[in-house]
């Protein structure tokens, strides 16, 4: 018999868009998409695994970056990351795509801001999870701000035998004591950076 996993979710943030007057001068939000994006995102297979995310600008960013980690006796241990896309000068508009079901499997990113465009691919199938555990994984579900140089959590996910999971939002990325507490098997984030610095 499967395990079912109970799932109880503990929002820190407020869901919904940036509104018109509510929003900072730049941020990141899951993608409004309109009715022509929503129907190629379809065709592609791009509404099930994958989670799009709107991106606002001042225009002085240099680069972009994105980490993931695994967390390690209670601190964040970097997995991959650490690079970064350079921005053109002047951009303030954004959109950037995750896809993932496990971060420990196939990972899959893509930025485009402007004409500029990436996309990057990794890990492997093989990487899968391991028998007998659940996953569960919260992402940026509101309008948050964006600081130059301060991570933004997008999402953190859990693997874990346990019967019941408790899933913080992804906020609690500052707080690991708390997933560290729980005493989950696996507990991953993953990360972007904005930074006025050049890529190097």
């Amino acid at each position: 018999m499967k395990k079912v996993l109970a799932l109880f979710v503990l929002l820190a943030l407020t869901l919904g868009s940036c509104g018109a007057e509510a929003a900072p001068p730049m941020y990141i939000q899951p993608a409004e998409l309109n009715e022509e994006e929503a129907a190629i995102a379809k065709l592609l297979g791009a509404d099930t695994e994958q989670h799009l995310f709107d991106v606002v600008l001042d225009g002085t960013a240099k680069k972009v970056s994105v980490n993931t980690y695994e967390l390690e006796d209670g601190a964040w241990e970097l997995v991959s990351g650490g690079g970064g896309m350079a921005l053109k000068d002047g951009v303030k508009k954004g959109r950037m795509a995750f896809g993932f079901q496990d971060l420990r499997g196939e990972y899959r990113e893509a930025i485009q801001f402007g004409e500029d465009f990436t996309a990057v691919s990794y890990g492997s199938a093989g990487e899968e999870a391991e028998d007998g555990l659940g996953r569960t994984t919260s992402f940026l579900a509101g309008c948050t701000e964006i600081v130059y140089e301060k991570e933004i959590p997008i999402a953190v996910q859990i693997n874990t035998a346990k019967n019941v999971v408790t899933s913080y939002d992804p906020e609690y990325f500052f707080r690991p004591e708390k997933y560290e507490k729980l005493g989950y098997e696996h507990v991953y984030a993953l990360t972007v950076t904005f930074s006025q610095k050049s890529l190097s």
